[in-house]
């Protein structure tokens, strides 16, 4: 073995392992611990920065140059650093159509607009979020507004049946110029353009007002307005409709009174009547198997029927004078009302919190709960804990309406578990599910949940394919 040489690594190597521990220190030494309270945000940098902006950008966060920073961008660091951002809140400034984006601090309305180097006239208005707001010395109590809206104030003409008047207003639509001129309007008068038009400097306005008119009509007197001119067109606005020898003063085809004087409907019947009574049509169920179960499709619409009774009768100024039985038949025969059920039955899959179950019915049902003590049952009674098949009653047994499922059918309920119908309740009706417990580890439910009937698909006997 004389003359062996050490390789050269061999004797550097601790040369560089001196040197790689002598950068970490340094490292680890400079390394600062700094909190950013970012608009009441707090954040921890671990970072080697010298200055704040360093550590800020080195953090990926983004300042503003309106955003407030205390120590400022410049700052050197040290190792126990706070460093504040006061953010400034970004706003929209529209004017006509010039849109000013700026990012403030500021409070008042009056300084904003001033930031965004806006003026008003003294007949201008401001809308925050769309709400006309006062200006002057006005300070936002909550969150400023997204939008501050600059509506100028511009000239309007109205024109009110015929008379003009101009005004000067900055409202923002059609019907808050007619509001602001002291107009009032009445449902059926007439505007152009329509009451949600923006409003425009120049923009005419026209009114068109309707008239009161009264109508007399089945003993009643009906108080309305009407921009049309004859009484059939009122009439039909009205609803007021006439049969055979009906009649009105004036005609039908007459100028509304421009006395005001009331439309009068003349009842007139003098003819051989036919007295109807309904004659309900039969509800009907069929069964369709190319449609989905707890599904329902009509397949005959209703008729109801009528018996009629012939009886002459005259009338004479809406008074009954004579009156005649001649025969009595069945006029219109009723026709059934025929509703298809879906019998198509297919399993379906659902995740739940026990694990995947596959289900062929889905019901939403409402779900109490209930023990041996809780229900009702005197203790001293031979069958008192015992569900309606036998069984004592424990967890993961029901009680439903025998009209929504037989017992035995196996069901899955969300939050329960699985369950098994065994047995019913005077008050347990249509969609109602009753959780059985024992005493000991008794929840009280009082909710609607979704029901899952668990495959396999029963028998068509065992189905209860029209649920209450």
């Amino acid at each position: 073995m004389l003359g062996y040489k050490l390789p050269r690594w061999f004797i550097l190597f601790p040369i560089f392992l001196a040197a790689i521990l002598i950068a970490l220190v340094t490292i680890f030494t400079q390394q600062k611990t700094i909190r950013v309270n970012d608009n009441g945000k707090t954040i921890t940098l671990h970072t080697n920065a010298a200055t704040v902006s360093d550590a800020l950008r080195e953090a990926g966060i983004t300042i503003y140059r309106e955003d407030i920073l205390q120590p400022t961008a410049d700052a050197a660091l040290d190792h126990t650093a706070t460093v504040t951002i006061t953010r400034a809140t970004p706003l929209a400034v529209i004017d006509n159509s010039s849109v000013v984006l700026i990012r403030t601090h500021q409070k008042k309305i009056n300084t904003i607009l001033l930031e965004a180097g806006k003026t008003l006239a003294p007949a201008d208005s401001v809308y925050l979020d769309g709400v006309r707001a006062p200006v002057e010395g006005v300070a936002v109590s909550a969150a400023l507004p997204h939008s501050i809206v600059i509506q100028r104030s511009a000239p309007v003409t109205i024109v009110d049946n015929g008379k003009a008047q101009t005004i000067t207003t900055s409202a923002l639509t059609v019907s808050q110029a007619i509001s602001e001129a002291g107009i009032q309007l009445y449902l059926a008068d007439g505007v152009t353009p329509s009451l949600d038009t923006p409003l425009r400097s120049g923009m005419t306005i026209t009114l068109v007002r309707s008239l009161p008119v009264t109508i007399q009509v089945d003993g009643m007197t009906l108080q309305t307005r009407t921009r049309r001119k004859l009484v059939g067109e009122v009439l039909t606005d009205a609803g007021v409709t006439l049969f055979g020898l009906d009649a009105t003063i004036p005609a039908l085809a007459d100028s509304i009174p421009a006395d005001g004087s009331p439309i009068r409907v003349m009842r007139v019947n003098e003819v051989v009547s036919n007295d109807q009574k309904p004659v309900k049509y039969d509800l009907q169920y069929q069964a369709l198997n190319d449609l989905d179960l707890d599904n329902t499709r009509l397949v005959q619409q209703g008729v109801n029927g009528a018996l009629a009774t012939r009886v002459v009768v005259r009338y004479e100024n809406g008074i009954e004078v004579s009156r005649s039985t001649q025969d009595q038949w069945m006029q219109v025969a009723p026709k059934a009302h025929i509703v298809g059920y879906g019998t198509r039955a297919s399993i379906k899959s659902a995740d739940t919190a026990d694990g995947t179950i596959q289900y062929w019915r889905a019901v939403r049902m409402y779900a109490t709960s209930y023990s041996a003590s809780r229900a009702g049952t005197p203790i001293t009674v031979p069958w008192y804990g015992l569900t309606r098949s036998g069984k004592k009653l424990t967890r993961g047994m029901v009680a439903i309406d025998l009209n929504v499922m037989p017992l035995g059918t196996r069901l899955y309920v969300p939050g329960y578990g699985y369950a098994t119908a065994e047995d019913t309740g005077s008050g347990v009706k249509g969609k109602w599910i009753d959780l059985g417990y024992d005493d000991w580890n008794y929840e009280s439910w009082h909710s609607f949940v979704t029901v899952y009937f668990l495959a396999p698909v029963p028998s068509a006997s065992q189905i209860k394919w029209i649920l209450p």
